[in-house]
């Protein structure tokens, strides 16, 4: 599995317009509200395209540079990060590719059934969102996909696919550039679990089977 990264404006727009109705979050992201400031909350498509495109010009982004830099920065890590991936959930990721597209917006979107994800343009820790997002696509594949189709709550599904990245603290902090992966406030308990769980035996489906 390798990553490629492009840059598309209607994948930005899609972004844009997916996040503002987020599960874990639901308040507007800054670059949301600077658009809303403009138009109101009329989310219409040809506004948030407009509204991007003056966002770029008016700042001076280059595109290619964003991605060269982001994509650089993944390489230095891609194949232990990899690795690890696979030792913590116990498979080979199914596709070749995932498609990592940049994004002016703060909060980053994901498809796990089309293989591709967004990543926040001049985002000092890249690397720590593009592990955030591969870890959902590595947790629907290892058991996520069963439990949906067994019947799980997707409410209960996302809390699961959410604080399982508490387990980058744990396997893959030398990574992170200094930080953590916080999770949001109403996981922590939930994140507290999982730590106490996988640190019993490093087994991702006991984890799982004990957590459920």
């Amino acid at each position: 599995m390798q990553l490629v990264f492009y840059y598309d404006l209607t994948k930005d727009v899609e972004n844009f317009t997916k996040s503002t109705k987020s599960v874990n979050r639901k308040n507007y992201t800054e670059f949301q509200n600077l658009y809303t400031k403009i138009n109101g909350e009329n989310f219409d498509v040809e506004k948030i395209k407009h509204f991007i495109e003056e966002h770029i010009k008016t700042n001076k982004i280059d595109v290619e540079k964003e991605i060269n830099s982001i994509r650089n920065k993944w390489l230095k890590i891609e194949n232990v990060f990899i690795e690890r991936a696979e030792k913590t959930f116990g498979i080979k990721y199914p596709a070749g590719t995932i498609t990592v597209y940049l994004t002016n917006n703060e909060r980053c979107t994901y498809n796990t059934q089309e293989n591709y994800f967004f990543v926040k343009i001049g985002s000092q820790f890249s690397n720590n969102i593009i592990m955030h997002e591969i870890f959902h696509f590595y947790t629907y594949y290892a058991f996520g996909k069963k439990l949906l189709e067994d019947g799980i709550a997707k409410d209960l599904y996302n809390d699961i696919k959410e604080s399982l990245t508490e387990l980058l603290n744990i396997e893959f902090s030398d990574l992170m550039g200094g930080e953590i992966d916080k999770g949001y406030p109403q996981h922590q308990e939930m994140r507290g679990k999982i730590k106490k769980l996988w640190l019993k035996d490093r087994s991702i489906k006991n984890l799982i089977d004990e957590l459920l």
